[in-house]
């Protein structure tokens, strides 16, 4: 306290004292008596503006560029672009190869699997059918004349896929000369038929 605080007091009433002692001894300026200040030294050229962090980042780091660099620039941009697509297009093309390839060995796997159990079911069946009694004849006859032709078109089949095969063009060929010697529907002749294999 300065001497002059002491001459005040003795003028006050304790009433006024306290209502004295009760005041703030400091008060915020507040954000605006700051910002008036800081303009005003700005305009006096005391203080000067910070830049921002990025722009100022920006300036000491500043490249520059010919513009000639511009076009080729962007015709190096369009090449690596056109190389990614080319090159996607070409790993898509070995992938789907690839797929392609898979499903027709696991088709081709299936048929070989089909095949096999569909000839392994046609020699059960004509087994039994050569079990069958003799009292039977007409159903006999029937199931050979029906196994014959699913061995004449299996045979066809075959020589479809290839052509050199000499055991389905044999089977194909006794069929022919089996044909060939039939007897006329009036013939009474032995009607024994040879097959070559």
């Amino acid at each position: 306290m300065s001497p002059h605080d002491h001459e005040m007091d003795d003028e006050l009433t304790p009433a006024e004292r306290e209502l004295f002692a009760a005041l703030p001894r400091e008060r915020d300026p507040g954000r605006l008596l700051e910002e008036r200040t800081v303009r005003a030294l700005r305009e006096r050229g005391l203080v000067h503006a910070p830049a921002p962090p990025a722009v100022a980042a920006d300036a000491r780091r500043r490249l520059r560029f010919p513009a000639a660099w511009v076009p080729g620039a962007i015709a190096a941009g369009i090449a690596l672009f056109l190389g990614g697509l080319a090159t996607g297009q070409y790993l898509g093309e070995n992938h789907t190869k690839e797929v392609l390839s898979e499903v027709r060995q696991r088709d081709a796997q299936t048929a070989a699997l089909v095949v096999q159990q569909t000839g392994t079911a046609y020699v059960q069946a004509l087994s039994r059918l050569s079990q069958v009694s003799d009292t039977t004849r007409g159903a006999n006859r029937q199931g050979r004349e029906v196994a014959q032709q699913m061995l004449r078109q299996a045979a066809d089949e075959v020589v479809r896929m290839n052509p050199n095969d000499p055991v389905a063009s044999g089977i194909l060929a006794a069929f022919d000369r089996g044909a060939q010697q039939r007897p006329a529907a009036g013939d009474t002749a032995s009607q024994q038929r040879v097959v070559w294999f």
